[in-house]
């Protein structure tokens, strides 16, 4: 009888559970697993096509992916090269596309750092520097390394010398990362847990990096971007304190800023950060804008109409106006006056217009007794109207 079909997402759902199956097993006999790989894997392969039958090769082979993760995570073996290198072979011959190579040669490579296999790391790893952000710092930081084994090598003790090649080449892999601009966290969207080592290694690199080239924006960029994905707010305000010392006038780091004052409900350090924005960029809507929302988000009105003026002034398209017109009556509690703005939108956009739609439908809550629903359905609102505006108005996400 033919399988009922269920949509990827399902699938993968209950493929997780059964990972999450698999990762209890593998804690309790990891020794077990250790003596006898090639049996574990014929158990993963037969529950596998057992459970899931029609599942697509994508799926099956990141399920794969997954279990030899956390098997190396958890194996006592981890150390040993020759047992991580056979233990991928065997992981690879299960797959159904027999690819993924690349994935096991940089685990393998981290894995040669952590056992401090520095030069046989640099030529494991040099082929796939454009993958992570994490390769290149991790390269250097062997070059790094082996520069400071060299007799007479630049360090406290030596600060006058100039830097050897060894130590030359731990800079050019820094300006690497810079040209080759490689995505954030792929690694991790493949399903590869980041080494809490490699981490550091990371951050100890790009701090190197930004005390050798401190004119250089993009370790900075590079930095916070992942300090973000990483929820590493100690580090993001870290860098951000030195990024807007060093580029006080760049747009980048100012909206950073701006987002991080957000988080923290510093309204205060908004409105500055807003207004160091409007002095540096006096002809953009894009500060203007920011400085609308902070009036939204704290309900003053002199300030939301100063802001309001100025908007006009940079011809703000009237249709973000409306919805911000809209906002601001809303978080003010005016609900008459809000409603009587959803219906000006109604008919300046048309009853049609699919974002109106969706607008009425959740300004139906705002009549609600139930406080915490009136609550859900104003934030639900506001956040979808700034989503909207940001859009509109071409400015980068915050």
């Amino acid at each position: 009888m033919e399988e009922e079909w269920q949509p990827d997402a399902i699938v993968r759902a209950r493929l997780d559970l059964l990972k999450k199956d698999f990762f209890e097993y593998i804690e309790k006999n990891s020794d077990k697993i250790d003596d006898n790989v090639p049996v574990f894997y014929g158990h993963v392969i037969a529950t596998l096509e057992k459970t899931f039958p029609e599942v697509n090769d994508e799926l099956y082979d990141r399920f794969i992916d997954g279990i030899t993760i956390r098997f190396l995570e958890t194996s006592r073996r981890s150390g040993d090269l020759t047992f991580v290198g056979k233990l991928f072979e065997h992981a690879i011959r299960n797959k159904r596309k027999q690819t993924g190579r690349a994935l096991y040669d940089i685990m393998l490579g981290m894995r040669m750092i952590s056992t401090g296999k520095y030069a046989e790391a640099i030529e494991q790893l040099k082929r796939y520097r454009n993958v992570d952000a994490i390769i290149c710092p991790a390269i250097a930081y062997c070059h790094f390394v082996l520069s400071t084994q060299q007799p007479g090598s630049i360090g406290p003790d030596n600060p006058g010398l100039r830097p050897g090649q060894t130590a030359l080449a731990a800079r050019e892999q820094m300006v690497e990362l810079v040209r080759l601009n490689p995505p954030i966290n792929r690694l991790r969207e493949m399903d590869i847990t980041e080494d809490p080592g490699i981490n550091k290694i990371f951050w100890f690199m790009i701090k190197q990096a930004i005390t050798w080239f401190p004119s250089e924006r993009e370790f900075f960029r590079i930095g916070l971007e992942k300090a973000t994905r990483d929820q590493k707010r100690d580090i993001k305000e870290e860098l951000l304190g030195i990024a807007i010392e060093r580029f006080f006038n760049d747009m980048y780091f100012l909206r950073e800023l701006y987002k991080l004052k957000l988080e923290n409900r510093d309204a205060g350090g908004v409105a500055g950060v807003v207004k160091q924005m409007t002095q540096q960029y006096p002809d953009d809507l894009e500060p203007i804008y920011y400085g609308l929302k902070l009036s939204i988000m704290t309900a003053r009105v002199e300030t939301y109409y100063r802001f309001r003026k100025l908007a006009l002034l940079k011809n703000i398209p009237p249709s973000a106006l409306l919805l911000l017109d809209f906002a601001f009556e809303l978080v003010s509690g005016k609900q008459d006056e809000a409603l009587a703005c959803l219906e000006e939108i109604k008919i300046k956009l048309g009853a049609r217009h699919y974002y109106v739609i969706l607008l009425e439908f959740v300004a139906h809550d705002f009549l609600s007794d139930d406080e915490r629903k009136v609550k859900q359905a104003k934030k639900a609102m506001i956040d979808s109207i700034d989503e909207y505006c940001m859009r509109l108005l071409k400015i980068p996400g915050i």
